[in-house]
């Protein structure tokens, strides 16, 4: 792959993420039944300040998109990926039925989780 491609493909990446991270920092606020959300939550240990919780998640992944956009470092992407992966370890153990989900909610963390590899790898090469 060219330096120039893997430029590219760098941008597409991180614009990539930080549009995940935005999009859903937005659904969960904006679109989505805070009641299921919170009713999760509960499900999964979450029963004291379940609503502080919702919030500081909701804001957690808006810092992970802006972060993305404006300030990448390799500690960024690593730490996407220990949220990522922190949510997925907590969702398969509290709430198993969404490893069986059809649309796969869980098993995308996979190629999410390379992805942000990538990004950390890239980073650091760059200096």
């Amino acid at each position: 792959m060219t330096p120039a491609n893997l430029c590219r493909l760098y941008w597409a990446m991180r614009l990539g993420m930080a549009l995940l991270w935005l999009w859903t920092a937005f659904v969960s606020w904006y679109l989505y039944p805070h009641a299921e959300s919170l009713a999760w939550l509960r499900r999964s240990g979450i029963t004291l300040y379940t609503g502080q919780v919702f919030a500081a998640s909701c804001l957690a992944d808006l810092a992970m998109g802006m972060a993305s956009l404006l300030y990448a470092r390799p500690w960024l992407w690593w730490s996407q990926c220990a949220l990522v992966a922190g949510y997925t370890l907590v969702i398969a153990v509290f709430l198993p039925e969404f490893l069986t989900h059809p649309f796969g909610p869980l098993t995308k963390n996979i190629p999410l989780i390379a992805g942000l590899v990538f990004l950390a790898l890239y980073e650091k090469s760059r200096g």
